[in-house]
């Protein structure tokens, strides 16, 4: 049997993909388009300045975890060190008190009761929600079997427990969750749980996350999210993968209704029985025969896609290492730009990474609301594109300057990257953040089932990444990309093995 296989995109599926596949016995290329690994999982420099594309977490990157075993077997946990804060963030109220998120529930529930005793009946729901769903992990198992029937009915009596807490708050949304509350600054609050997603996303989308918090199993990368994809690449090479970069495939070969390989835009063609696309879905979907610009645009409608922010990156000669956590400023003044209204901005420090920035200095990230097709608009005439940059980058930081006086003066770096910028760099179809938007039902999400990653009708064609699960992150992502090699092992009549690094 030919064990060339090809995996389209070196972002987290597609490594996390190569990885598994060379454990397997498969001769793996991963074609990138970039210059460097990660896709949306990625840093940069400028300057003395490192800046992320990415301000997530790792679910369960820590012992103790089942999924932790995916970290350690794809090279994360040895290769990449992770920082573990106190707490999610603060939320500065317009009446100066500044709200502490907590990781601790009891240190988070003995503070919102402090700042706001009349609503103690809904902070108890919430920390009693948060404290059932503290056992509750990601399935992850290689069990075959009867030893899978027999898994599957531990996880079945494990979750029963928490059936009912998992069947509430993954169909309440936030906002749905914020009418029980009187308080407008709890529900503030509240309102700014979460960066991204917006208030219709179930509030499980928020216990989860906090949960493996509390636990001490959401770790960040320290050096940048290129850190976390080197780590993934270096294991990869390890187990004997191959990777190409500046090499954009422009469309599959396909004989007889199974894949053949690739050609390169430059026209080199590249040859190989399996092909994973661990690119955009889009892009995907474009590669198959048949399929029409107007089948393209009956796949996903932009009403569909994840956030797509304007990013505004600062590196400024202020020590803001204090601020152990995301600021969200809830402004009195809130200010137009990017084609929206902001009332609050979101200030992302890396202050546990000495690397980001010159001692007592400070890199920090603010995403502002927007939409690809007011930024596509705007770039018809490029000197009100820059300017709208330039604008965004102007409110941002004299919002932060109302609040830390002097900031505006010490900037010393700017820069700024639209969705357009993350288009063009990453491939996400109008610069998305992830990929689909969150489900405003999370239980229906997850009862959809595992994903098909074989393509109809084109044998040897697979799908992998956010674009192929009913959930999207970058825990996901890596997922997806073992499950994908386990779908492939199946098919082959493979037993799929896994193995950590010696």
């Amino acid at each position: 049997m030919n064990r060339k296989m090809i995996i389209i995109g070196g972002g987290t599926a597609g490594l996390t993909a190569g990885c598994y596949a060379q454990m397997n016995g498969y001769e793996t290329t991963i074609l990138e388009m970039e210059d460097t690994p990660g896709g949306l999982c990625t840093s940069w420099r400028r300057k003395n300045y490192l800046f992320d594309g990415s301000v997530a977490g790792l679910a369960g990157s820590a012992p103790g975890s089942p999924i932790y075993r995916l970290w350690e077997e794809i090279g994360v946990a040895q290769y990449c060190p992770l920082h573990y804060g106190e707490n999610f963030g603060h939320i500065r109220l317009t009446d100066g008190r500044i709200i502490t998120i907590f990781a601790n529930i009891d240190r988070l529930e003995a503070h919102l009761l402090e700042h706001f005793p009349t609503e103690a009946a809904v902070i108890h729901e919430f920390t009693g929600a948060l404290r059932n769903v503290l056992d509750l992990d990601i399935p992850f198992s290689d069990a075959r079997g009867f030893e899978a029937v027999k898994e599957g009915f531990r996880t079945f009596l494990a979750s029963i427990a928490h059936l009912p807490v998992l069947l509430k708050y993954g169909t309440l949304s936030i906002r749905q969750f914020n009418r029980k509350i009187r308080d407008p600054h709890l529900a503030t609050v509240f309102n700014n749980l979460v960066h991204f997603g917006g208030l219709d996303v179930p509030i499980l989308t928020v216990l989860l996350p906090l949960a493996y918090a509390h636990r001490g199993m959401a770790g960040i990368p320290l050096r940048g999210w290129l850190s976390f994809a080197h780590a993934i690449e270096r294991r990869f090479h390890e187990l004997g993968g191959t990777t190409r970069y500046r090499a954009k495939v422009e469309k599959l070969l396909i004989t007889n209704g199974a894949v053949q390989g690739v050609v390169l835009a430059d026209g080199e063609q590249l040859l190989a029985e399996r092909v994973i696309s661990a690119a955009d879905g889009r892009f995907t979907q474009g590669l198959l025969p048949g399929v029409s610009e107007k089948d393209l645009e009956g796949y996903l409608q932009p009403e569909d896609l994840s956030d797509q922010p304007v990013q505004v990156n600062l590196g400024a000669a202020m020590d803001l290492s204090g601020i152990n956590g995301p600021m969200t400023y809830i402004l009195s003044q809130p200010f137009s730009a990017a084609g929206r209204e902001h009332p609050r901005i979101t200030m992302h420090n890396k202050y546990y990474d000495s690397e980001a920035a010159p001692q007592g200095h400070s890199a920090v990230t603010v995403f502002l609301d927007s939409e690809y097709g007011w930024w596509k608009r705007t770039a018809a005439d490029p000197q009100a594109y820059e300017e709208e940059k330039r604008r965004c980058a102007d409110e941002v930081i004299a919002a932060i300057d109302r609040y830390l006086p002097g900031f505006a003066q010490r900037v010393e770096v700017i820069d700024v990257s639209t969705p357009l910028t993350r288009e063009r760099y990453t491939g996400n179809w109008m610069g998305a953040m992830q990929a689909r938007k969150p489900s405003a039902n999370m239980i229906r999400a997850l009862m959809q089932g595992s994903p098909r990653y074989a393509v109809q009708g084109v044998q040897g064609l697979y799908v992998t990444g956010q674009w192929a699960e009913s959930w999207g992150g970058i825990t996901t992502a890596a997922q997806s990309g073992r499950k994908t090699i386990q779908a492939v092992c199946k098919q082959d009549g493979i037993l799929f093995r896994a193995e950590k690094p010696a």
